[in-house]
């Protein structure tokens, strides 16, 4: 589950659509600062992702597509096969192919990258290494402050003032990549957003403790 919590962990809502192609920046910190004015005013976010994950490690190249809506810590992950959700409290795994869902108490992990912790922290937690304009984008090469950080290096791709894709490479050579799309800031949410409703049928699997 190294999607966000994209915890996949998490992971997004940061309504405009993705790209506003705000002209050349003239430096790093001017990207910076865009960047930031945008991801302060976020309350929520919904987008369309692409993860990609490769390393030596792994037989096969990982690939994970799907719909993210992200609220603070709160996310919900729509895929193919797959529905992940949590409200910080409890998490809840839906798997389609098994008619199976895994419920668990929600548990923070600091070695799965987190999309929301990172946009909460590009400008305070990283230093930049190198800023370039390539394919009409804003490109910042990133290196964590924290020299016991899991993660090595970030590349933080934004068009004009939107996050739109990132390279992750963590302390194993695990490498990542996040695409987003269709982007939409603060939208309206339900109180049931980040709420799994188990279908009927479907076997569950209470993993909590309490």
């Amino acid at each position: 589950m190294r999607s966000f919590t994209l915890k996949i962990v998490g992971a997004a809502a940061m309504s405009l659509l993705m790209g506003t192609g705000q002209g050349y920046a003239q430096s790093s910190d001017d990207v910076i600062e865009r960047l930031r004015t945008r991801y302060d005013a976020m309350q929520a976010m919904r987008a369309t992702f692409s993860q990609t994950t490769s390393s030596t490690f792994l037989d096969n190249v990982e690939h994970f597509e799907g719909d993210i809506l992200i609220q603070g810590d709160q996310y919900r992950i729509e895929m193919a096969n797959q529905t992940i959700v949590t409200n910080t409290i409890v998490s809840w795994v839906f798997n389609r192919s098994e008619n199976q869902v895994l419920i668990n108490d929600y548990e923070p992990d600091e070695n799965t990258f987190s999309l929301t912790t990172f946009l909460d922290e590009f400008d305070s937690a990283y230093d930049v290494v190198s800023y370039e304009r390539k394919d009409k984008l804003d490109v910042l090469a990133l290196r964590p402050q924290d020299p016991l950080s899991m993660f090595r290096d970030v590349t933080l791709w934004a068009d004009g003032d939107i996050v739109v894709r990132l390279d992750v490479v963590d302390m194993n050579d695990v490498k990542m990549k996040f695409e987003l799309s269709d982007i939409q800031f603060n939208p309206e949410l339900s109180d049931q957003t980040f709420i799994f409703s188990i279908p009927n049928g479907v076997e569950v699997i209470d993993l909590r403790e309490n």
